[in-house]
């Protein structure tokens, strides 16, 4: 009977005490529940199934009631406290300068925003770090915002911050709340983890330049709310994922500088807030999409140095805000679509290193600019009546043709007939062209252009003219809002023609502009002026069309008399 009283008494001592540790370890548990209920306002969301576990050293430091005030009713900051304290060897690597420590306030580390007794920001620019990143990161369920990238601001080339190494963490997508992941410019070698496309409040995803392999994940085309995507400059292969087209807010996408391959997706056609999309310097093959025409808020769009084929889509010319448009070291073909003058704002063009064929359309020399043309080396398509003009042209030199050969025939008829004796009938009069029919490849005057102006004056040809600067004829080019004399000659060209037009003066200093078109407002094409100088001269090889010369002077407000000539050759 007492062993059993004995034995009953041992089992009643352990229930009791197991029903005593799961009495504390339920309030323990209410307690953690009802602290960070009310350690902040927001939606934490999600699961912490993918948690890292924090061994129970870093709660017991971060509970002394240094780093966390009153640690009782602060679980959550005890929770991330011990998260970062659990991080800080493998974040530092072999330096060692962190000042995260359980003797410190945590409100006093370094990198560190506290909101509502919580981790709300981390950012590290430290370029001392040359660990890795840390797993125990994804326990900051309160995090919206981490940055480990380099404190090189973006976009400038090589980094000189920290320096990380390793795989990025699954674990970091157990972060519910995150709206940032910045981890550019590090070393940073492995796999983009798909779990990350399970962030679903990111909003800004930047792993540029990096050493990163392997495919995109196709889970990233999840991330509905993700408004900047940035992946170049690292090692990326395989193909761009369809699901990409499904990023409806997404406003900059970089996947340049990489080794991706295949076709662009048509759906990222889809993206009607995207403002730039750079696939460029990757081996990219197939076609421009047509669809990519659907950008309507598209800025830049650079897809040079890939391996595309096929023709430059007419379509690229429905975007109405695009200003940056690279297509060069390609493989495309076929003419340069005219369409791509329709957008407004295009100033930079490139096309060259491609196989393209045809001529350059006149709305698009001016965002190719003098050196791309030349690199083309294809002609400026000529105007309805440039063609015009040169039919014309071919006419008289036809008609001057013939009429000579009729005279050759008459010479040769008169011999003949000198040499049987017999009279000679006179020839049939030569065929002559009408002033319309056969205008003259040199300049000619251009009806009507000085009717009703004073200050305009056409020429008819080469040769010179002696004018004046008066205070009725002022320039209509001042860069500097000055009010200067001026004259205006204008002439047509009905062939392509090298023309050199010198302004002399020994009263002012000359100043010469050439604009394109008939009276003072055409574009200015050419400008010449040298300081102190008697005499500038331009000479410039021009397609047949109407121009306008602005013989005008360094010197405001200033009369005087000046001699202009000009030369035409062919």
């Amino acid at each position: 009977m007492s062993d059993n009283r004995v034995s009953m008494s041992k089992r009643t001592i352990r229930i009791a005490t197991g029903l005593a540790l799961v009495a504390v370890m339920y309030m323990v548990a209410v307690s953690l529940l009802m602290s960070g209920a009310g350690a902040t306002a927001f939606n934490t969301g999600g699961s912490d199934s993918g948690a890292r576990h924090i061994p129970a050293q870093y709660t017991e430091q971060c509970s002394n009631g240094v780093a966390v005030h009153d640690p009782a009713n602060n679980a959550g900051m005890v929770a991330d406290c011990a998260a970062l304290l659990a991080s800080k060897d493998t974040l530092e690597g072999t330096t060692g300068n962190l000042n995260w420590s359980a003797d410190r306030a945590i409100s006093d580390w370094e990198g560190l925003l506290i909101f509502n007794n919580r981790v709300f920001e981390l950012w590290l620019y430290d370029p001392s770090l040359n660990g890795a990143i840390p797993a125990e990161l994804g326990n900051l369920t309160e995090l919206r915002d981490l940055r480990l990238n380099s404190n090189q601001l973006a976009g400038e080339g090589p980094f000189d911050g920290s320096r990380l190494t390793g795989e990025i963490p699954t674990e970091l997508a157990n972060l519910a709340n995150l709206t940032r992941l910045h981890l550019s410019g590090n070393q940073l070698t492995g796999a983009i983890p798909a779990e990350l496309g399970n962030l679903a409040n990111l909003e800004d995803l930047q792993l540029d330049y990096n050493q990163l392999t392997g495919a995109i994940p196709p889970e990233l085309g999840n991330l509905a709310n993700l408004r900047k995507l940035w992946l170049f400059s690292n090692r990326l292969t395989g193909t761009i994922p369809p699901e990409l087209g499904n990023l409806a807010n997404l406003e900059d996408l970089h996947l340049d500088d990489n080794q991706l391959m295949g076709a662009i997706p048509p759906e990222l056609g889809n993206l009607a807030n995207l403002l730039f999309l750079e696939l460029n310097s990757n081996q990219l093959t197939g076609e421009i999409p047509a669809r990519l025409g659907n950008l309507s808020s598209l800025h830049r769009l650079y897809l040079h140095d890939n391996q595309l084929t096929g023709a430059i889509p007419s379509e690229l010319g429905n975007i109405p805000n695009l200003g940056l448009l690279r297509l060069d070291g390609n493989q495309l073909t076929g003419a340069i679509p005219p369409e791509l003058g329709n957008s407004p704002n295009l100033e930079f063009l490139r096309l060259n290193g491609n196989r393209l064929t045809g001529c350059i359309p006149r709305s698009l020399r001016a965002p190719l600019g003098d050196a791309e043309i030349e690199l083309l080396g294809l002609p400026i398509c000529a105007t309805s009546a440039d063609r015009i003009a040169a039919l014309a042209t071919q006419i008289a030199e036809h008609v001057s043709v013939i009429a000579a050969l009729q005279a050759q025939l008459a010479e040769h008829a008169s011999r003949l007939a000198a040499l049987e004796g017999a009279s000679v009938p006179a020839p049939s009069p030569a065929p002559t062209a009408t002033a319309t029919a056969t205008p003259s490849p040199t300049p000619a005057s251009v009806a009507g252009t000085s009717s009703g102006n004073a200050c305009i004056t056409a020429l008819a040809g080469s040769g010179s003219v002696n004018g004046r600067w008066t205070p009725d004829c002022v320039t209509a080019n001042s860069s500097d809002n000055r009010t200067y004399y001026a004259r205006f000659y204008t002439f047509t060209l009905y062939a392509a023609s090298e023309v050199t037009i010198t302004l002399s003066s020994t009263d002012a200093t000359p100043y010469l502009f050439l604009l394109e078109g008939e009276g003072t407002g055409g574009e200015v094409t050419r400008e010449k002026g040298v300081a102190n100088a008697n005499s500038v001269t331009i000479t410039a090889a021009l397609q047949p069309g109407a121009y306008t010369i602005e013989a005008s002077t360094y010197n405001a407000v200033t009369a005087g008399d000046f001699t202009l000539e000009m030369e035409v050759t062919r």
